[in-house]
């Protein structure tokens, strides 16, 4: 059986795809254990645990940071934390690396969720404990891609073969980020609906072509393909993203999912997001039997349970076979002398953090935010 005591997670490339299937299939058992959904049988008591998970929360979260405090708790463990920066030492200065240092000599395994990309990276180094990527700006989000990948196994009951449409803000979207290439890679196809400016970023479009040896693609009108998907997975505007303020103003209104659209739709598909949401689908879908974010949102919990008992070494992950597309590894590049352009990679705010590039399909990128270098951010 596999494990990943001791791991860090800041990237689900980081996962082989029978890890992944693992941790579903171990997220089920712990789903059936709390009496998650339509798990048959009582709430299984679970024994004390001497563990604390400590969440290290700088951006706003109601999920995430909830869910792995539920999860932790559920275990028999504690948690503890902070849910914004102003209650911290970073109101004071302290750099990141210094933060996770110190909490790392309190608590057996750290949570993060930060505004800069790649600060998932500069944690993990700086950790003395196993770091869970809780969301790195609009980069990445691993444990939300488990949960998406939890409900589509629950639901569908496979992965490999599914076409799921990603509907949305798909430039500054981080859960869409990490989810497309693990989708790809499990098999399953993916197809991009976004306005042009809200496209889904290049290295992401590679990583998925890298799985399937096409890039997937990609259409500005959701009508052209709701027809045939299995799943249409919308997110948000993500306004507190846009480099001017105000800036997204001109792309709200541009997708909506209602009943009109739902009519077009397959009876079978399923309607997907990873909350929260704004005005992108109407409440009057929430009754639609396809409608089945809430649930996804309920299934973060089981979900990080699996998580954490695997790398706290509670739980080998069940041996499952996957047929897997896998991904290159990434190169370091050692003769690179130069900086990241994407203002909002660590790498330009943190003080410590030397830029550092790597190899991806021919190009060089940034080790810790992966945006191609001189791309202009």
């Amino acid at each position: 059986m596999a494990s990943l005591r001791g791991r860090s997670l800041v990237s689900v490339d980081e996962l082989t795809g029978a890890e992944i299937m693992g941790l579903l299939k171990l997220a089920g058992d712990m789903a059936k254990a709390i009496g998650f959904g339509d798990s048959k049988g009582a709430r299984a008591p679970m024994a004390p645990l001497d563990a604390i998970l400590a969440a290290m929360f700088y951006e706003p979260s109601t999920r995430t940071r909830l869910s792995f405090e539920s999860a932790m708790l559920r275990l028999g463990g504690q948690a503890t934390g902070f849910a914004q920066s102003t209650s911290s030492s970073a109101a004071k200065g302290e750099s990141l690396a210094d933060s996770v240092r110190i909490v790392s000599g309190y608590a057996d395994l750290i949570v993060i969720r930060h505004p800069l990309e790649g600060a998932g990276r500069v944690a993990v180094r700086a950790s003395k404990v196993p770091v869970i990527n809780g969301g790195d700006g609009a980069h990445l989000h691993p444990t939300q891609t488990l949960t998406d990948l939890f409900l589509l196994q629950r639901r569908k009951g496979r992965i490999a073969g599914l076409k799921v449409g990603l509907l949305g803000d798909l430039r500054h979207g981080r859960t869409v980020h990490s989810l497309a290439p693990a989708l790809a890679r499990l098999g399953a196809e993916v197809v991009c609906i976004a306005p042009p400016q809200l496209g889904m970023p290049r290295p992401v479009l590679k990583r998925v072509a890298e799985a399937t040896g096409a890039l997937p693609p990609e259409v500005t009108a959701v009508d052209e393909v709701v027809g045939s998907l299995d799943a249409l997975y919308v997110t948000r505007v993500q306004k507190e993203r846009f480099e001017e303020p105000g800036g997204h103003q001109d792309v709200v209104g541009a997708y909506r999912v209602d009943r009109a659209l739902l009519a077009k739709a397959p009876p079978e598909m399923l309607v997907m997001h990873p909350l929260p949401r704004v005005d992108e689908i109407d409440p009057a879908v929430d009754d639609d039997p396809r409608a089945v974010y809430f649930e996804q949102a309920d299934g973060g919990v089981p979900v990080r349970m699996a998580l954490i008992a695997a790398m706290l070494g509670l739980h080998d992950l069940p041996r499952v076979t996957v047929e897997e597309r896998p991904l290159n590894a990434l190169t370091p590049v050692a003769d690179v002398t130069d900086h990241c352009d994407n203002d909002r990679c660590v790498t330009v705010h943190e003080p410590g953090v030397p830029p550092e590039f790597v190899t991806f399909a021919g190009e060089t990128v940034c080790a810790y935010c992966e945006r191609p270098l001189r791309e202009g951010g």
